[in-house]
């Protein structure tokens, strides 16, 4: 059964292989960013991997979580925040990824977050983007 970091990878190689969003921010794999990342950027950390209804049936959340830092007014860039959604959203609504000894269904655009400020995080604004992933394990 695919674990959480193999559905981390697959979403990541998705994201990473995509020119125009890597032009637009950089993509790191897993909750937390690199200490020396620098904005724009976008997280890729899968979630909550259970058991759905119906047997070999799994599900997971898939979050993608954007960083922008807030410009000189302290208000976030929306511009650059929405084209960075617009495409994440753009590259896995409906697609599915790849996983060994798996088929995984299409993914599922959810609920979104943001902008949002943590106060240990003072010069940029978060945004999340979660999307639903549903497959069935072949072993």
């Amino acid at each position: 059964m695919p674990n959480l970091n193999t559905i981390n990878s697959a979403v990541y190689k998705l994201l990473s292989n995509d020119n125009t969003l890597t032009g637009l921010c950089n993509v790191y794999k897993g909750a937390k960013r690199p200490i020396n990342a620098t904005n724009p950027s976008i997280t890729v950390d899968a979630k909550r991997l259970e058991p759905g209804e119906g047997e070999g049936i799994w599900m997971c959340d898939v979050v993608i979580t954007s960083y922008i830092d807030v410009q000189s007014n302290r208000m976030p860039d929306h511009d650059a925040l929405e084209n960075i959604i617009s495409r994440v959203t753009g590259i896995l609504s409906d697609k599915e990824i790849v996983l060994n000894d798996a088929k995984a269904l299409p993914l599922i655009e959810g609920e979104s977050k943001g902008p949002e400020w943590q106060k240990e995080h003072d010069n940029e604004t978060m945004h999340e983007s979660i999307f639903g992933l549903i497959f069935i394990d072949f072993n």
